[in-house]
């Protein structure tokens, strides 16, 4: 009977085990847009979508490099939650960290602009859709 108690409880936990490697492995490849929708991108959307990615990473690592020792203990303080984390860190950006944030923002906007006036009227009713879908999980 106790042998049996631990192949059951051995099956238990790799069944678990595995259902969440798959659940986080699919929310990893995940994309904020649908598979649909994304099938009917443009080349030219795609890159779109590209660059901005490769700008963000280009603008979190210059914001980074700018950070001083006081912002990276704060950052690297793990128990703060990350709402706390951002609550403490804005308030002290230097104004070469803000004007930073700015024009990433000013360059972000132009991108999506771009993007958003490439858009067909059915992907914009895919992205309207993802956005119902959405607001009936939250």
């Amino acid at each position: 009977m106790k042998s049996l108690n631990n192949i059951l409880i051995i099956f238990l936990v790799t069944i678990l085990t595995i259902n969440l490697s798959y659940s986080q492995e699919k929310r990893m490849h995940s994309s904020k847009y649908s598979q649909e929708l994304i099938e009917t991108l443009s080349s030219y959307q795609k890159e779109l979508i590209e660059k901005e990615r490769k700008y963000l990473i280009k603008q979190r690592e210059a914001i980074r490099k700018t950070f001083s020792i006081d912002q990276k203990k704060v950052i690297d303080d793990s128990t703060l939650s990350y709402n706390q984390k951002i609550n403490k860190i804005i308030p002290s950006f230097s104004s070469d960290q803000k004007e930073l944030i700015e024009k990433y923002h000013k360059r972000i906007d132009t991108i999506r602009k771009k993007f958003y006036n490439s858009l067909t009227e059915t992907q914009r009713a895919l992205i309207k859709k993802k956005r119902k879908k959405s607001k009936k999980n939250d």
